[in-house]
């Protein structure tokens, strides 16, 4: 049995560039629900917009795995292979970040 080509099995950049637009776009439409105060138009209580506000922290992420799924399900493992290394660039993005922060704080005593 031959394996089938690339076309068929998808790309990583492809699948790259839609984790991170779909990453991106998700906490765009995210922030914009928020600004518009969607929890407060239903005038929903205090405990329901923070479980609103926590279900909007998880939506990219939510997003992203689904993403990573569809791919899997459509039979493109190297897009979704794509999905999975844009979260882990997320992840190093995020230690890059907290690492800086640590090392401008050193510089000071963390005073």
């Amino acid at each position: 049995m031959n394996p089938p080509p690339d076309e068929e099995r998808g790309s990583l950049l492809r699948g790259f560039t839609l984790g991170w637009v779909v990453l991106v776009g998700s906490w765009i439409l995210v922030v914009i629900a928020w600004m518009l105060g969607v929890g407060a138009d239903l005038r929903l209580t205090g405990e329901a917009q923070n479980a609103l506000l926590a279900f909007g922290a998880m939506f990219p992420f939510v997003a992203m795995i689904a993403l990573l799924v569809w791919f899997a399900a459509q039979g493109k493992p190297r897009s979704a292979a794509g999905v999975a290394l844009a979260f882990a660039s997320l992840v190093a993005l995020v230690l890059l970040l907290v690492a800086a922060c640590f090392g401008l704080l050193a510089g000071t005593n963390f005073h």
